[in-house]
């Protein structure tokens, strides 16, 4: 089973230095609402990772997602600027210097002053180690701890440069992000994960599977196990120790694949059986009782609530 990086999803180089304006925005699905964009960005690819600076005037913009599940994390740094996302048709104020998004999640962002970004965006897979249980929610945090100065202050070195950089030292700064990443995800969710114990890589292989698989409506408990190597009795109690299941994680990232498809006004053609099935579903009344349960929306909320086109 492959992982993709943060750079091929994005079709960039392994160690490509890529600058963005308008026009490369709007291709990304990126656009200004009621007027221009106003914002310009610089992507430095580092091993799996990406390391952006991001900046721009007080403006409003809206990003869709390229494609449901997309499977990356943003780590997003709030150098200057303050904002509000809207979500479920509301607008949410922060101005909180650290948040933490899924990069598919589609959302409206209004600026008020001038503002500036500093992003890494990692792979969904790599981080599993780190929190087996990510979650797919918007986190913004009101202050840095001193590990998150440190990493903010790297990646605006690491993205500022304009050196060249070979492949090796290109994969230890990417090793570099995705540690400290990992650290704070693990201190911010308040998991009590046992960094790089057998317990967390087996959880982690376990997650991997289940979102490289989630799709297909055969995927159960026994299959993860076997695909991991171990006893599906052993698999449930590294789940219950930390307050889960195998079961339950399988639920969670079909509901989390079938939110993005039902907010995307790509899918709007597929019923919600079709949905349902796309997602590794056996059925609709599966999907719903999964989102009601972890979103308390149904897929017609879902599509109502989405961000509105402009």
């Amino acid at each position: 089973m492959s992982q993709q990086s943060a750079p091929q999803v994005e079709g960039l180089g392994e160690r490509s230095i890529t600058h963005y304006g308008q026009r490369e925005f709007a291709r990304e699905g990126v656009r200004g609402v009621g007027g221009d964009l106003g914002m310009s960005a610089k992507v430095r690819a580092f091993g799996p990772v990406l390391v952006i600076e991001a900046s721009g005037s007080g403006s409003e913009f809206e990003r869709r997602p390229v494609r449901p599940g997309l499977p990356t994390i943003d780590v997003i740094f709030v150098g200057a600027g303050e904002f509000a996302y809207l979500e479920g048709g509301t607008w949410h104020a922060s101005q909180g210097p650290l948040m933490v998004a899924p990069s598919g999640l589609p959302h409206r962002v209004r600026f008020t002053s001038e503002w500036r970004f500093l992003v890494a965006r990692i792979p969904r897979d790599a981080l599993l180690p780190f929190v087996p249980g990510l979650t797919d929610t918007v986190g913004i945090y009101d202050e840095l701890t001193i590990p998150e100065r440190a990493m903010e202050a790297f990646l605006a070195q690491s993205v500022q440069s304009e050196d060249e950089i070979s492949a090796g030292d290109g994969l230890t700064v990417g090793r570099m992000v995705l540690e400290m990443a990992g650290a704070m995800l693990r201190s911010r969710q308040g998991e009590a994960w046992q960094l790089g114990t057998p317990q967390a890589v087996l959880r982690g292989r376990a997650c991997a599977i289940i979102a490289a698989e989630h799709a297909d409506s055969g995927l159960d408990p026994a299959r993860v196990a076997g695909g991991v190597g171990v006893s599906l009795r052993h698999l449930q109690t590294l789940f219950a120790d930390t307050g889960s299941s195998v079961a339950g994680e399988i639920r969670r990232e079909r509901a989390r694949v079938a939110r993005a498809m039902l907010q995307d006004s790509r899918f709007d053609d597929l019923s919600v059986e079709q949905v349902a099935g796309r997602a590794g579903f056996g059925s609709s009344v599966s999907l719903r009782r999964s989102l009601d349960v972890l979103y308390q929306l149904s897929p017609k909320e879902l599509r109502q609530r989405r961000t509105p086109a402009a």
